[in-house]
């Protein structure tokens, strides 16, 4: 050490506390260059994984955001909601297409897990809407032998009992039932496509409904096109104009301005107000 500090006494004319102060210097400078080396190159080796790992998190937090802020839950049937409104529920396009096409060749959803079937939906989606779908979680046992039909509680399996009545005939009451919201009146039978002749005479000398049913409604005032259009009584036209007198004039109070609408089907209208809500 005395020899480099006299080294550097010699080649910087210095006095001998001039020359220990500048060797003093001199370490703690290579010290910090050092330690600063040192500490690059630990973090270039440390927080690679951490920062992926972040990132990734990031990532996440910012698709359930995403998905959070467009999903919406309701209750629904899924014989008889739209494409678009699956989606709604978070639902892929992929997916909602599916379920349609399976429903457009004669498909039916008769229990909950049956729309876990469907190519492509995830335990996660459907453990999310699983509470949302108005479907029943079994299927009821079907008696040997029946001679009444309560039309509102049967499913495809007991309808199949009444004769001349195939999966496709009972696949399609059960469709026409879920979009009226459940039959008023056993000549509604009359309005299922394809029900006629015998296997409709014998179904309605069967079929009855059940002491106290009320038929699930929809509230007029605050339904969505989407939701209006889904239902056999409210024909496209009266849907632009129940949006459109919303829209400019507030709430539609009563069947009795309802019943002034030009698009209202007179013939039917005694049957629409019992499945809507005024208030």
């Amino acid at each position: 050490m005395q020899k480099v500090i006299f080294y550097f006494r010699k080649l910087l004319s210095l006095s001998y506390s001039e020359s220990r102060a500048f060797f003093s210097l001199l370490i703690v400078c290579l010290m910090a260059i050092a330690l600063m080396f040192f500490a690059t190159i630990f973090l270039r080796i440390q927080p690679q994984s951490n920062l992926a790992d972040t990132q990734k998190l990031d990532s996440l937090v910012l698709l359930l955001d995403a998905g959070n802020a467009n999903t919406h839950y309701f209750m629904f049937n899924p014989n008889v909601l739209s494409t678009d409104s699956l989606v709604l529920l978070g639902f892929s396009r992929k997916v909602a297409e599916r379920m349609d096409n399976y429903r457009s060749k004669g498909g039916v959803f008769r229990v909950k897990n049956d729309v876990r079937k469907i190519y492509g939906l995830g335990d996660e989606l459907f453990l999310s809407v699983a509470a949302y779908i108005d479907l029943p979680d079994s299927i009821v046992r079907i008696p040997a032998k029946i001679e009444v039909i309560d039309i509102n509680k049967a499913n495809v399996d007991l309808l199949k009992m009444s004769p001349g009545i195939g999966d496709v005939l009972a696949g399609r009451i059960v469709k026409y039932r879920d979009m009226l919201g459940g039959f008023v009146s056993v000549d509604q039978l009359d309005e299922v496509y394809g029900l006629e002749g015998r296997a409709l005479t014998n179904l309605k000398n069967k079929a009855f409904i059940g002491p106290g049913f009320l038929p699930r409604r929809i509230n007029i005032n605050s339904a969505t096109a989407e939701v209006l259009k889904t239902h056999p009584y409210i024909p496209a036209p009266l849907v632009e104009d129940i949006i459109r007198f919303r829209d400019l004039n507030g709430a539609i109070e009563s069947e009795k301005l309802l019943v002034n609408f030009k698009s209202v089907d007179k013939g039917n209208f005694e049957k629409l107000i019992l499945y809507l809500d005024f208030q």
